[in-house]
């Protein structure tokens, strides 16, 4: 007795040991580190706009649609549906149902009816992650296995989580979240009962894959214009019927289940009544296309796998974007424009809102494809507001400091007007409102740490080359930029001064800002393009309060017309032109890009009647002067026309005008007198005393200017007027002659001179070299290289002088 229940002990004590073994080995391997379910097949990426709005679903690395949601995300109603119609004994089960197993063998072996499986969540789960053919009792056999291993390693919410995301909806679209942005529009957390409850049949319902052939069918219709293709049509139409039919009865079998579990939804039954409506694949959202690529893109270069990619871009607005650029093309198709690219930024947090990069995305004949907004092209005038920011800055001008616009030539560069006139003294403002090019490069080459290449070098603009390749040229357009590139400077000088990237991911952190112009600089730009008119063919029959901020530019040989500029708290950047860079004379800035920025205006604000400038505060170090509006100086006493202007104490230059000058005339003979004055014989008069090259752009304009007189030697030594200004050469160049023309090169002195200026002398070192009359050029020939001393001495003893040097090359 006793030695039989010893061995009787032995043997629970053997299998309570075996057992224990056994619990330990499970927890082993449960325990164990397994790859993560959702990396066992790659997934679509879903791009939204800042509203949440689908922009577009891409297709995952094998060509399916499939999105990974996670188990808490997915509404109870499907989860509950899915197990209901499915599996109802998931959470109790190895892995299999032996039950079903065996009613599936005996019907599809033995009773001789539709095939059936009989297999779980797991067991589908296992087919579908190792591609296993379970049409066979072999196949059925290792699909048994599998499914014991996942239940082995996984927890039944990691398996269900999987099903969800793996299960089959038809045509190449796996998983819930997939199905439900595709079929329904929205993600699938927001699924109601009757579209969770839908989703639920779909994979287990036999017809499912012929939704494909009839969606096919219904595509390839729709792109056929053939008539005779009627009846196929009718005939795709009664398919895509009869299957919505299919679900609609396999779902009401569901929800008459669900009732039983959930007599509270009975509520939801009228619903469950309504037609089933599921959109179709191939009617998914492809917004914004070349956005979406970028974002896409740059996702793929920070090696970003995330499912959902939620972007700054407005929706509303990339259709206004898109539709005023349709409208344009379409408006000047008659003179050649076939191409346009917009895009418009947010000030406040610098997120692209709109983008079209190109008039038509799927035009061939126009390389729509091609992001227009990525390429580099010539700006033409619009970076001009920057040159006068970088001189209001270094005190190099005001905006009403008088400029010339008179021929000038900068070493080798000579640069002209778009338009072949000059203006004669232009003030700052209406140089850059009326796109002068003279002026511009004048302000340009006065510009020091940092000079104007420097300045586009520190704010990001890529792919420059050294500043010698492009000289005072880059002024004018010499350079390239791309229209982000373009849009984050006018952005810069929204946030008055403050240079920062550009967003398209809405998760994206704004970078610090990196200060590029003064606030006041900023301000006094923003001010003088405030006053640029808008172009005749645009007005508007009601002025609005909102004011325009904008700039045009066009591209040598006409291949690039561009409009920047700010309204509200928008910048907005439109070009026209060819990607392939072909000339068209009507790609004039304020001629074909102006008219599509200011539709685009004038729809934001019939868009948003309440749209407005954020608040910004005024500039603390800004003043306002009182100038005379010849010179653009501090007036002195004779000066008869004043005006006011913006200043910056410490900064903008700050001297008394010196044009209006009185003279004592002699009123007998009209010229000037001398001292002693005589009352009854003299009088005072005031005469513009204008330099030589102004007065010679008045006289070619029949501009009238009273011509002051002759100042005699019997008055003062020295006067008010300007002292000479060397124009040529420019300051620090070189000149190379060629040693086989040794004696026939000459270089021309220039000076422009005061009025009461009668004759120049020029010196070069301590030698004379002759002497001219104003607006007239001396010619020196060197007599060997080396170093100068130029020296420019007018008749009242006022002088200019610079260095020059000299070289030989064989």
């Amino acid at each position: 007795m006793f030695v039989r229940t010893a061995s009787f002990v032995r043997r629970w004590q053997n299998w309570l040991m075996a057992a224990l073994l056994l619990v330990i080995a499970l927890v082993i391997i449960r325990l164990w580190p397994h790859p993560p379910l959702s990396q066992f097949a790659p997934s679509s990426t879903a791009v939204y706009d800042d509203r949440g709005r689908l922009l577009r679903l891409t297709l995952a690395s094998d060509d399916r649609y499939r999105q990974w949601v996670p188990l808490a995300q997915m509404p109870p109603a499907l989860v509950q549906g899915v197990l209901l119609h499915e599996d109802a004994w998931f959470r109790w089960h190895p892995g299999f149902n032996p039950f079903s197993l065996t009613r599936g063998a005996w019907v599809t072996y033995v009773g001789g009816g539709n095939r059936q499986g009989g297999s779980t969540v797991t067991m589908q789960l296992a087919r579908l992650l190792y591609r296993l053919n379970t049409r066979t009792p072999g196949g059925k056999f290792r699909q048994v296995l599998r499914a014991v291993e996942l239940e082995l390693c996984y927890s039944k919410d990691a398996i269900l989580e999987a099903y969800l995301n793996y299960a089959p909806y038809g045509r190449n679209i796996e998983g819930a979240g997939a199905a439900s942005l595709i079929y329904f529009d929205k993600p699938v957390t927001n699924l109601s009962l009757p579209e969770a409850l839908t989703l639920a049949v779909i994979p287990q319902e036999p017809n499912r894959r012929s939704e494909g052939k009839a969606t096919s069918e219904v595509e390839s219709i729709r792109h056929s214009g053939e008539s005779r293709n009627g009846e196929q049509r009718e005939s795709a139409q009664i398919s895509t019927d009869v299957i919505n039919a299919r679900l609609f009865v396999a779902r009401a079998r569901l929800f008459k289940r669900w009732l039983a579990k959930h007599p509270e939804d009975q509520a939801s039954a009228p619903l469950m009544q309504l037609p089933l409506r599921l959109r179709a694949p191939s009617n998914l959202p492809f917004a914004a296309p070349h956005f979406v690529e970028e974002v896409l893109a740059d996702a793929r270069l920070n090696g970003s796998t995330a499912p959902v990619l939620n972007t700054t871009l407005d929706l509303d607005l990339q259709r206004v974007l898109e539709r005023q650029v349709k409208n344009h093309v379409e408006h000047l198709a008659d003179r050649g424009v076939r191409n346009a690219v917009a895009m418009l930024v947010d000030t406040r947090d610098l997120g692209i809102k709109a983008l079209v990069g190109s008039a038509d995305y799927f035009e061939k004949a126009i390389a729509g494809q091609v992001n227009g907004a990525l390429a580099k092209r010539s700006p033409g005038s619009a970076l001009k507001p920057f040159i006068y920011g970088l001189g209001f800055d270094q005190g190099v001008l005001h905006p009403q400091t008088v400029l010339r616009d008179v021929p000038t030539a900068f070493g080798p560069f000579a640069p002209e007007n778009f338009d072949g006139r000059f203006l004669g003294p232009v003030t700052a403002t209406e140089a850059l409102v009326r796109s002068r090019n003279i002026p511009a490069v004048y302000v340009a080459s006065k510009l020091k740490n940092p000079d104007f290449y420097q300045f586009l070098k520190d704010a990001g603009i890529s792919r420059m080359a050294n500043a010698e390749f492009y000289g005072l040229a880059l002024v004018l357009g010499g350079g390239e930029v791309t229209m982000e590139e373009l849009a984050k400077l006018y952005a810069m000088l929204a946030n008055r001064g403050s240079l920062q990237s550009l967003r398209r991911r809405a998760d994206e952190p704004r970078a610090p800002g990196a200060r590029m112009l003064s606030d006041e600089a900023s301000f006094m730009v923003l001010d003088m393009l405030r006053q640029n008119p808008r172009p005749d063919d645009t007005l508007i029959s009601q002025p609005s309060s909102l004011p325009v901020y904008w700039k045009t530019g066009t591209s040598w040989g006409f291949r690039d017309a561009w409009t920047a500029g700010i309204v509200g708290p928008y910048v907005l950047v439109v070009w026209v032109g060819n990607f392939d860079g072909s000339g068209n004379p009507a790609f004039v800035g304020v001629e074909t890009a102006a008219p599509l920025f200011f539709h685009v205006v004038d729809a934001l604000r019939a868009r948003d009647a309440q749209m407005r400038e954020p608040p910004r505060a005024m500039p603390k170090n800004l003043k306002r002067v009182e100038i005379c509006l010849a010179s653009g100086d501090l007036p002195n006493a004779w000066c008869p026309q004043r005006g006011m202007t913006w200043f910056i104490p410490g900064k903008s230059p700050i001297r008394v005008s010196s044009v209006h000058r009185p003279v004592v005339v002699d009123t007998a003979t009209g010229q000037a007198a001398c001292p002693p004055y005589d009352p009854q014989h003299t009088r005072t008069e005031v005469f513009e005393f204008w330099p030589t090259d102004l007065a010679a752009v008045f006289r070619q304009a029949g501009i009238p200017r009273r011509k002051p007189p002759a100042i005699p030697d019997c008055t003062a030594a020295a006067d008010d007027g300007q002292a000479p200004q060397i124009t040529s050469p420019i300051r620090g160049a070189t000149y190379t002659r060629r040693a086989s023309r040794e004696g026939e090169e000459r270089i021309a002195f220039n000076a422009t001179v005061d009025a009461s200026a009668r004759e120049i002398y020029w010196f070069v070192d301590e030698d004379f070299v002759g002497a001219v009359k104003p607006g007239e050029a001396m010619f020196w020939q060197p007599a060997a290289p080396g170093e100068y001393t130029l020296r420019a001495v007018d008749d009242r003893g006022r002088a200019d002088s610079r260095r020059l040097r000299v070289d030989v090359v064989q």
